[in-house]
């Protein structure tokens, strides 16, 4: 009789994905952290584990606390009915909310309250895992906290869970070296706070368990959680399980040669045909998609010619798939026209000037005078967010300060578009 365990990174409960459209609004709890404990906890119950493990930032602060308290014991009380223990640590976000959640929910079991290394052993038949947890004792902790590991004491197979920050060393919260938990004598460890899951592999998984669902538009692709076996004394297989309700995608379209809107949006059904396929053949579709479309390519059609519609704000269904909802959060024109940036680039006017600056950005992430330009562009953005109207388009909570290549987007969108109006205006564009 194998034992299994299903592991879930960040959850964030209290918390609902932002950039919906109008139509998603009141399924926006089903969407979020919610929607994705629900099914998780569905998934736990179909497969008979022994225990659902949470690797810490269950819930998203303090001030969720009655929110996130009936979700999370709603869960628990379903898992103990079926035998499945529920074990956790806390992490950055839930530090001094998780040990006053764990009290209310006698089904949670939580590890390494107060920032002290604990144990528990997992049986089922013949087998055993034993795991240790630390938890956050506070939103900051800045030392290593492997600096205290007692050590393995089992020949069963152990793992490792925590909340940390890996190869970060100046970080607040809890800098660990990879080669640090590589040196500890444990088969593997699960780790929480970054929500970029990492591509876990046996024997030795080592690496974040990723968002159970994608709480931005920034946190494209697969999230959910990771089923882990152990036969015969060892770990034997590891499944990420996609199981979150909203799923993001960046989708890269190819506009090249097209002749009007209409060939546009036909060449951006036809990369949602292909998603379509994909995640009709996933273990566990998505409720709905959230699409950031970038349009790419050459072509000298109007600015106006390359409406996908994003602005009517409405979901709509997959083709192929009318059951998976879809939405788009925003579209990106990148298309330039088909005269030469290289050419452009040696005129002496405003047009040649853009085009000089657009080749810069196609410079390698370490060109000097690239890294220039996207530092003062992002001196001008931050002093943009300070000013009221940029508060009041973006929710403090839900927003994240653009990094350098998202920068580097919008500069290129938007020098782009200038160009092509300027060659318009000179007619050396369509009209």
């Amino acid at each position: 009789m194998s034992l299994r365990i299903l592991a879930i990174g960040d959850l964030h409960l209290g918390r609902i994905p932002g950039r919906l459209p109008p139509s998603l609004h009141s399924d926006a709890a089903r969407l979020g952290p919610a929607g994705a404990w629900q099914r998780a906890v569905d998934l736990a119950i179909q497969e008979s584990v022994t225990a659902v493990i949470l690797a810490g930032d269950v819930a998203e602060s303090s001030e969720d606390y009655f929110e996130a308290l009936p979700i999370l014991q709603a869960g628990a009380e379903r898992l103990t009915a079926a035998g499945i223990q529920l074990v956790g640590i806390a992490g950055n976000h839930d530090g001094r909310l998780l040990p006053t959640l764990s009290q209310r929910v006698p089904e949670f079991k939580l590890l390494g309250q107060g920032g002290r290394w604990q144990s528990l052993t997992l049986e089922s038949g013949a087998e055993a895992l034993t795991l240790w947890g630390w938890s956050f004792p506070d939103q900051h902790f800045s030392a290593d906290p492997t600096r205290d590991f007692p050590g393995r004491s089992t020949t069963h197979p152990t793992l490792g869970l925590l909340h940390c920050h890996l190869d970060q060393v100046t970080s607040p919260y809890a800098p660990v070296a990879t080669g640090r938990l590589r040196d500890i004598n444990l088969d593997g460890w699960l780790l929480g706070h970054v929500h970029q899951p990492t591509p876990l592999t046996l024997p030795n998984p080592l690496g974040y368990l990723g968002s159970a669902t994608g709480l931005h538009v920034g946190e494209a692709g697969p999230r959910g959680a990771w089923l882990l076996s152990v036969n015969d004394g060892r770990l034997s297989d590891l499944q990420h399980q996609p199981l979150a309700p909203l799923r993001w995608e960046h989708l890269d379209v190819d506009v090249s040669g097209v002749t009007d809107n209409v060939a546009v949006r036909d060449r951006f059904m036809e990369r949602l045909e292909r998603l379509s396929e994909a995640l009709l053949h996933a273990p566990h579709a998505p409720r709905a998609v959230g699409l950031r479309v970038q349009l790419s390519g050459e072509s000298d059609l109007p600015s106006a010619a390359f409406s996908l519609g994003e602005g009517d704000e409405a979901s709509f269904p997959l083709p192929g798939a009318a059951h998976l909802t879809a939405f788009i959060e925003s579209v990106a024109v990148e298309v330039r026209p088909t005269l030469s940036l290289t050419d452009l680039a040696r005129r002496t006017d405003q047009p040649g000037l853009l085009a000089r600056r657009l080749l810069v950005l196609d410079r390698a992430a370490d060109d000097p005078e690239r890294q220039a330009l996207l530092g003062e562009a992002a001196a001008v953005a931050q002093q943009a967010m300070k000013t009221g109207n940029w508060r009041r388009l973006h929710n403090d909570k839900l927003h994240q300060e653009p990094d350098t290549e998202q920068i580097a987007r919008w500069l290129r969108q938007t020098a782009t578009t200038a160009l092509r109006s300027m060659l318009r205006q000179q007619g050396q564009g369509p009209a």
